[in-house]
């Protein structure tokens, strides 16, 4: 599979069952195969400097790549990503939707966040880790976005009830928000939130609180 962009590459590659994790450069490097969008999107949010993507950081992304197995180079001469990062290339380039899970504390210097980059086939949970590094998560895309999400918020929240969790969740034509925090055995979960003391909505319990997620995942986001 020359270009993974042609075609969902799970056709191709067996996902794979447990996290593993790409540097900067490498993410930069898969990115700099096309120029789309969804890319220049997911690079935003990835936080990938521009610089990465210069001559030698992209070099030592795809010699990185190659150590692994993960990057081959055709008779041709021809680069062809191949298992995990073939995966990644198609989830981040070819993204439809993104969610930033920012991850609060019971102080603001707790503050940690993921993002889930959905394609049409592909899913990707990335957290960032140390020097640029990120930790990845790669699943089939099934269409329960809202389960999937509210079971990481209430993961969070078993880990630390007095927690905060807030969703942002971007298209290329607009985004939505929302706030939650638990609320005795309840939830307190706020949408349009811009600021201290903005936002509606109310406390709701553990189905109004599915109910609250899966409404950010509706297939047109408006602007």
């Amino acid at each position: 599979m020359a270009d993974p962009m042609k075609g969902t590459p799970l056709e191709g590659f067996e996902l794979p069952e447990d996290v593993f994790g790409l540097g900067a450069a490498e993410l930069a490097y898969l990115m700099a195969r096309h120029e789309t969008p969804a890319g220049e999107r997911s690079r935003r949010l990835l936080m990938l400097d521009p610089r990465a993507a210069d001559d030698a950081a992209l070099l030592a992304g795809a010699s990185s790549l190659a150590s692994r197995g993960w990057l081959t180079v055709t008779d041709d001469g021809t680069p062809e990503s191949r298992s995990n990062a073939a995966l990644v290339e198609y989830a981040v380039g070819a993204a439809t939707r993104w969610t930033r899970i920012g991850l609060v504390g019971e102080n603001v210097s707790q503050a940690d966040f993921a993002i889930l980059v959905e394609s049409d086939t592909v899913i990707a949970l990335m957290q960032p880790r140390q020097l640029a590094s990120w930790f990845i998560r790669l699943g089939e895309r099934d269409g329960n976005t809202g389960a999937l999400v509210t079971g990481l918020v209430r993961e969070r929240f078993a880990a630390d009830a007095d927690a905060g969790v807030f969703l942002e969740v971007q298209t290329l034509e607009g985004s939505t928000n929302l706030a939650v925090r638990r609320s005795g055995s309840d939830y307190e979960a706020l949408t349009d939130v811009a600021g201290p003391g903005t936002g509606t909505g109310g406390v709701v319990d553990a189905d109004g609180l599915l109910g609250a997620v899966s409404a950010l995942y509706t297939e047109t986001v408006p602007a």
